[in-house]
Parts: C-alpha cells; sequence; structure tokens
C-alpha cells in the first residue's frame, strides 16, 4: 500500500508540472522556491476552477528578491516570443507587466501573467514580482472579463 502512494504522489508531481513545459517559466514551479521565506507558490487544479473553465492555475509571488526578479523576468520575456497575442507596460527597458497568451494545447489555452511592483513609477510598495500561469478552456475575453 505504501507503495502505491509513494507512485502516486510521483505521477501527480509528474503531470501537473506537465501543463506549462516547454516554457520557459516552468523552471519556477520545479519547488525552488519552496523552502524560500520570500515566496508564496500557489497550485490549483480540480473542481474548484471548474465554474472558471479553467484546468490550472499556478502562480508564485517573490518579494524583496531583486536578483530573482530579474531572472523571472528574463523567463518571461524568452516565453513572450512564443506568445500569439500580448499586452505589455514597460517603465524604461523594464517589464511592468505582461499578459499574454498561447497557442492551445491539448484543446486548452494557456495564459501566462506577470507584475513587477519595483518598475511601477512613483510606487511605495514592497518589491514583489508575481508570475501566474493559467490554462483551460476559457477564452481571452473570458478571462479579462473575470479579472476587471
Amino acid at each position: 500500500m505504501k507503495r502505491w502512494v509513494i507512485l502516486w504522489i510521483i505521477i501527480l508531481s509528474v503531470l501537473s508540472g506537465y501543463a506549462q513545459k516547454g516554457m520557459h517559466v516552468d523552471a519556477l514551479f520545479e519547488s525552488r522556491f519552496k523552502h524560500d521565506k520570500r515566496a508564496v507558490e500557489v497550485l490549483i487544479k480540480g473542481k474548484e476552477l471548474k465554474k472558471y473553465h479553467l484546468t490550472l492555475f499556478r502562480s508564485l509571488t517573490v518579494t524583496d528578491a531583486p536578483a530573482v526578479s530579474e531572472e523571472i523576468e528574463e523567463l518571461v520575456s524568452r516565453d513572450a516570443l512564443a506568445a500569439v497575442d500580448k499586452e505589455e507596460g514597460r517603465v524604461g527597458k523594464k517589464l511592468y507587466y505582461g499578459f499574454y497568451c498561447f497557442p492551445p494545447r491539448d484543446d486548452n489555452y494557456r495564459y501566462l501573467f506577470y507584475r513587477n511592483t519595483l518598475v511601477a513609477p512613483g510606487s511605495k510598495k514592497k518589491a514583489e514580482v508575481t508570475v501566474v500561469y493559467m490554462e483551460g478552456e476559457v477564452t481571452l475575453e473570458e478571462l479579462k472579463q473575470m479579472f476587471k
């Protein structure tokens, strides 16, 4: 019985990471920040997302980590090259926010959001970078309505 439980845990962890495979931001969701107190990682899948027409929601927020922020921006920028639709805001050469839509995989749309509060003009907020990866049957227009 113990072997089956261990096997299922391994299978589920592999499958949960499969979704954003092939994307550069995948490296951010491989438990790298599991014990980092500056980071909050969220993984939601299953019934909780059904009403939003999503199958996967992953997010990572890192606070007060300038070197990590630079790395995250670089990974997001690389993925942005493959986006079929995008909206970006920049302050100088720094990416402030990005909303990217990627070609569907397995009949699911794929989306990537990015925000860096450190870059915001005149911001007095704590330095914080957030990356969100979502996939599902939800369209870009439906997502925009949800986040209004």
